[in-house]
């Protein structure tokens, strides 16, 4: 009998993991509460971004918080009401921004994201998608010289490590795009970059394949586990029991509820991410454009323009402040003052993030049969691919195509 493996979680990642696992003759059973790839997978940007290797945390970036904390339409909201519980959370983050640890940070992401696109072609032709990975790249516009300058940073990190960029001034931001505002002051196009124009449709094709391929579904949500001589043998749902030889949890923003269980109690934050997407743009760029300025991107979507960021921090329970959407509708026109559409859909979802902007990928330190793969904050769809297969060959007993060991889950020390 093949040897049983259940992934706690069936959005992006989850199902890479549970992808991988099955190729490789597993069976597999997916535990999630929620139909696949509709929770925080749904709602993304949609891009497959080799460069996303730069951290959140960079040196400095202390010095802008108070002007976008003051602007209630800014790139970043805390809640009042929260900043006490996440006082701990922004002391790391703050730790993680000196030079030193902005570039390990950044070496460690690069290895995983850089093949990206490569691993993501085989998963989605394997599900009989193959048309949602596009490689067509990306740009940042600015809209002032400062914005321009003020990422000077992020730039230098990525062309450290090979990634292409081209900058376009003046009439060439046009010739490259006509539906971009002529005020824009500069244009940086990562050329090498690629996106999913349906990232809902890529996860349901995935979930599709695994079901034609024998692989369960329980709709039900993991609450805890029970173990036998030091493994975990069957997990307790708010349904039946799923008995099983290995566990990955791959919960998204729920997944320390579990990993703490088994005594990896890591620092995981929820930022709310929202995005509006419109119905019938009279516009489209003709590759994700992101705000320089504002941090946001606007993708092109098989059903719509989809603007889609922010950061509120603000926890799991508090109810969404869809003003936040709105604000983003606001500023996409002027980036493209000529926006008209139809329809406009309002969203918000919780991407899982740690302080150091790196995920949690590995075997459980205490745990032998349980295996970690949560935590990728803004590269969630991005890094779920090199996830997948690095948790299947963990679970195989193999070493993955890369190091890892940045990414274990017992680099914060245990809380108190």
């Amino acid at each position: 009998m093949a040897q049983r493996v259940a992934v706690i979680g069936a959005g992006v990642v989850g199902l890479a993991c549970a992808s991988h696992l099955r190729m490789r003759g597993y069976d597999v059973t997916l535990i999630d509460p929620r139909p696949p790839g509709e929770y925080c997978s749904f709602g993304n940007a949609g891009c497959l971004s080799r460069a996303s290797f730069v951290p959140l945390g960079l040196p400095g970036l202390w010095k802008k918080l108070p002007g976008w904390l003051l602007d209630p339409q800014g790139p970043l909201v805390i809640r009042a009401r929260y900043m006490v519980a996440l006082a701990p959370w922004l002391w790391r983050f703050q730790c993680s921004a000196s030079p030193a640890r902005v570039n390990a940070i950044a070496d460690a992401l690069h290895s995983l994201l850089t093949v990206t696109v490569d691993k993501w072609r085989p998963l989605a032709a394997r599900a009989g998608v193959p048309e949602l990975i596009v490689q067509r790249g990306y740009a940042f516009a600015y809209q002032s010289d400062a914005g321009f300058r003020d990422d000077a940073l992020g730039r230098a990190i990525r062309l450290a490590h090979g990634v292409t960029i081209e900058v376009l001034t003046g009439g060439a931001i046009r010739d490259f795009d006509p539906v971009l505002s002529p005020r824009l002051t500069h244009l940086v196009v990562l050329p090498e970059q690629g996106h999913c124009p349906n990232p809902l449709r890529l996860s349901r094709a995935l979930a599709a394949s695994l079901r034609a391929d024998g692989a369960q579904f329980a709709r039900r949500s993991a609450k805890a586990f029970e173990t036998v001589d030091g493994r975990i043998a069957r997990i307790i749902t708010d349904g039946d029991p799923v008995d099983t030889d290995a566990v990955v949890i791959a919960a998204g923003a729920h997944s320390n509820a579990l990993s703490s269980q088994l005594g990896s109690d890591v620092p995981l934050e929820t930022e709310r991410g929202y995005h509006v997407m419109l119905g019938s743009p009279s516009l489209a760029p003709r590759v994700p454009i992101a705000s320089g300025e504002d941090k946001y991107f606007a993708t092109p979507m098989e059903d719509g323009l989809r603007i889609a960021g922010t950061v509120e921090l603000a926890g799991l329970d508090a109810p969404p402040d869809f003003r936040r959407a709105d604000a983003l509708l606001a500023k996409a026109t002027r980036l493209f003052p000529a926006l008209q559409h139809g329809s406009v859909e309002r969203w918000m979802g919780h991407r899982p993030s740690l302080p150091d902007s790196l995920p949690v990928i590995g075997r459980s330190p205490r745990v032998q049969n349980a295996f970690f793969a949560f935590g990728h904050g803004h590269v969630g769809l991005t890094g779920a691919a090199p996830t997948g297969e690095i948790i299947a060959d963990l679970v195989a007993g193999r070493d993955p195509y890369m190091d890892i060991a940045p990414f274990a889950a017992d680099r914060f020390g245990q809380r108190a």
